[in-house]
């Protein structure tokens, strides 16, 4: 059985890997760059991780596409308050 896994690196996205390779499943931790928040590269780092878990790990580099799509030219508009917009929502999906 395989499974794919939204992976940040951080804490709760590697215990939820290790949960469920340590079940049998085969996994690949999948992090989608969209360009925010570590300045430096951090592909070495989140691989040690996924590794440490017992995943295979997938970067995803969509910067620009995200950046220019999502940000400045949103199809449906701007979240208000705290609320994500539907735009970057839908975008995931289609990674």
């Amino acid at each position: 059985m395989r499974a794919i896994s939204l992976f940040s690196g951080g804490l709760d996205s590697m215990l939820a890997v290790k949960l469920i390779t340590d079940q049998g499943i085969d996994v690949t931790a999948l992090h989608v760059h969209i360009g925010f928040g570590s300045t430096g590269d951090v592909s070495d780092q989140l691989r040690r991780r996924a590794e440490m878990a017992g995943a295979t790990f997938r970067m995803v580099d969509v910067r620009e596409d995200y950046i220019q799509n999502i940000l400045f030219d949103p199809v449906y508009g701007y979240g208000k308050n705290f609320n994500p917009c539907i735009d970057c929502h839908g975008y995931m999906f289609k990674i």
